[in-house]
């Protein structure tokens, strides 16, 4: 499974009960810091998933009950963020402003 992307899924239900079981049938990662939150008449939540379960946790049992929404492939975002770190030791030229993101003091 380590080999698979992870996948983050918006998941929206009617009921906070609707939702919870999606949740406790398909286990998904809540990520740190799980929260439902009310848009509307529905209550939405992010979940992780690893690709090959995303198909799985459209077919639940519970799956009926919620909608389910792919909103990004994960890994790699994550890996496209990486490439924009540099590679070298930005201090190293004294009297030089650093480049790249961040405040610049």
């Amino acid at each position: 499974m380590a080999d698979q992307d992870i996948i983050r899924v918006r998941v929206e239900a009617k009921s906070l009960d609707a939702l919870r079981a999606f949740i406790d049938e398909t286990e998904p990662d809540l990520g740190c810091r799980p929260a439902a939150r009310q848009v509307d008449d529905n209550f939405v939540t992010d979940v992780y998933l690893p690709e090959l379960q995303v198909e799985a946790a459209r077919s639940a049992r519970s799956a009926a009950d919620v909608n389910l929404t792919v909103m990004e492939n994960t890994t790699k975002m994550g890996l496209a963020r990486q490439a924009e770190v540099g590679q070298g030791n930005r201090f190293a030229v004294r009297g030089l402003l650093p480049r790249g993101l961040g405040r610049k003091e």
